[in-house]
């Protein structure tokens, strides 16, 4: 798991908006067994409940947060996607996993609200940026992209 978790440290970074921009890597703990690392948010988890449902033709995972969850800062974006691809990455179904992280950061900014959160593997990943011009829901890909 620490690989997973290190090959996310460079993609985990929040951007754009009113939030800075947070490196993953200086807010998790030092020498910490990541095979047993279980971050929390306060006394609870980030997520409630998660399932894989199938809609639109698609697998779509879908997340409901904790209370907790919903109202984290910017600094604990990279502790809550480490939770929910602790818990769901293991799917047949994960896969894309740099556009699921930006449909997360997207939620959490213009979408925290809504009471069920959906990360769709299956969408193109064109960059946080371009994520949240979508509404969190891009449709198609950007061949251009300076991400590809």
């Amino acid at each position: 798991m620490s690989r997973l978790l290190l090959a996310l440290v460079p993609a985990i970074v929040t951007v754009g908006l009113s939030f800075p921009t947070v490196h993953a890597a200086d807010e998790l703990p030092k020498n910490t067994d990541y095979a047993t690392f279980s971050p929390k948010c306060g006394d609870q988890d980030y997520i409630q409940k998660g399932e894989w449902v199938y809609r639109y033709n698609e697998w779509t995972l879908s997340l409901t947060p904790t209370d907790c969850g919903r109202n984290i800062g910017p600094s604990q974006t990279p502790n809550m996607f480490y939770e929910i691809s602790k818990k769901f990455a293991g799917s047949p179904y994960w896969s894309n996993t740099r556009g699921m992280i930006n449909q997360l950061t997207c939620h959490l900014v213009i979408a925290r609200n809504k009471p069920e959160w959906n990360l769709d593997p299956w969408r193109p990943y064109v960059g946080y940026l371009k994520t949240a011009a979508a509404e969190c829901n891009v449709t198609r890909p950007d061949p251009d992209s300076e991400f590809h």
